[in-house]
């Protein structure tokens, strides 16, 4: 079997090491089929990059890249959220097919949009369906497999409902972001994610500032694949560099 290098290596290390939670120096070593010394070398970049926590003969996830259950992400930020949501509300048409992702912040926009009533409102969000439960909408849900950390329905059924409509506007929520693009810390809901963003002719990302500087580790777009974000709040000079030139970033107007 042909030996990755070293970067392709490292990334299918970073995916093991999150997928199971932790791995031995050694499980690592013999699973590459290479060196102890190549092994922790490579341990040592993505130690000093913070994306491993390297320990005694044992690696861990940084605490930058694990995926926080879907309670702790609704109770923070919130008003930032809220204002994010409403912002949003306005730049929906009358009568739109719309795809709410499943997070944290698309969630609040659910809870604004059951006072709509003339909205066709497809989700893979166990919690924007609820939001949407009393609504005069005509709702729908993927189905599929359940995440408990996202309440977000994911797999190849919720892939093929998402294929059968097309969208005129679709809103994403992001862990935070990639060199190329926004980016989420679970890797089991990146194939839904792609499939709604495929569909969509219009693709928002909604994101609160604490995403600026977030890192997320597995990039589902790339900044063109995303039309606008709203935030909160521009980013500041150290944070604007992480996103490139003409990209479209909209606030709420002040109250």
């Amino acid at each position: 079997m042909a030996k990755p290098v070293d970067g392709e290596r490292r990334d299918k290390i970073v995916q093991y090491v999150i997928r199971h939670g932790k791995a031995r120096v050694g499980e690592l070593a013999e699973m590459f089929q290479v060196s102890g010394e190549t092994i922790r070398k490579d341990l040592n970049e993505l130690h000093n990059r913070n994306i491993l926590h390297k320990g005694h003969g044992i690696v861990l996830p940084a605490s930058a890249y694990l995926e926080n259950v879907y309670a702790r992400k609704a109770e923070r930020h919130q008003e930032a959220k809220h204002r994010i949501a409403a912002f949003a509300v306005s730049l929906i048409p009358s009568e739109a097919v719309v795809y709410l992702d499943a997070s944290s912040t698309v969630a609040c926009l659910a809870g604004l949009l059951a006072g709509q009533h003339d909205l066709t409102i497809i989700t893979n969000s166990m919690s924007s369906a609820q939001a949407l439960a009393g609504s005069d909408n005509q709702v729908m849900v993927t189905g599929g497999e359940l995440r408990h950390k996202s309440y977000g329905y994911i797999g190849q059924w919720a892939e093929r409902a998402v294929r059968q409509v097309r969208f005129d506007i679709a809103f994403f929520g992001c862990d935070g972001f990639h060199t190329q693009g926004p980016a989420i810390r679970a890797y089991p809901e990146l194939a839904v994610k792609e499939c709604a963003l495929a569909q969509a002719d219009k693709r928002i990302l909604l994101a609160d500032s604490s995403k600026f500087g977030a890192e997320g580790l597995y990039c589902f777009a790339t900044f063109r694949d995303i039309d606008l974000l709203i935030s909160e709040r521009l980013p500041d000079a150290a944070e604007q560099s992480r996103f490139p030139p003409g990209f479209t970033i909209l606030t709420p107007p002040e109250a």
